[in-house]
């Protein structure tokens, strides 16, 4: 798997490779995360005398979704890079500015539409959200937020 490419596992998870040595795994949108816990602890668990190191991130990166027909569209509005659908494929990555935030920004084309995932520092959550919100009310295209809840 390259640097900035990404995939989904069977069971949901998502795996961002955002380095040489460095990955971010997430559960799917919505999902309770339980399989990340059992990934997490058996690595823990893990006889293997060398394996890396833990970030663990789990109240250090804020996570949006942003999907739809006009997902591209409201990309463009929020960063400088080239985010367009033929320019960032699905299953790639840019870690690049969003929102004026340093961004790791991924293409999983959830729910039956293109759609943007978008990692970023959590203390500044409030402020893209702001930001979200007017950028997609000045569209006018039917963008709502909505909260994905675990599924537990």
């Amino acid at each position: 798997m390259a640097v900035n490419t990404a995939l989904t596992l069977p069971c949901g998870t998502s795996v961002l490779r955002l380095g040489q040595q460095d990955v971010l795994l997430t559960a799917p949108p919505g999902g309770s995360g339980a399989r990340l816990r059992e990934l997490r602890k058996a690595w823990h668990d893990s006889e293997i005398p060398s394996k890396g190191y833990e970030a663990y991130r789990d109240e250090g990166w804020a996570w949006f979704v942003i999907s739809g027909p006009a997902a591209p569209a409201l990309m463009r509005r929020i960063s400088m890079a080239d985010l367009r659908p033929e320019s960032l494929k699905p299953a790639h990555l840019a870690q690049t500015r969003a929102l004026h935030l340093d961004a790791v920004v991924a293409r999983f084309d959830r729910f039956g539409a293109v759609s943007y995932d978008i990692f970023f520092d959590i203390a500044s959550a409030g402020f893209a959200l702001d930001v979200l919100t007017e950028t997609a009310a000045g569209m006018d295209a039917g963008f709502q937020v909505a909260a994905l809840h675990p599924a537990e």
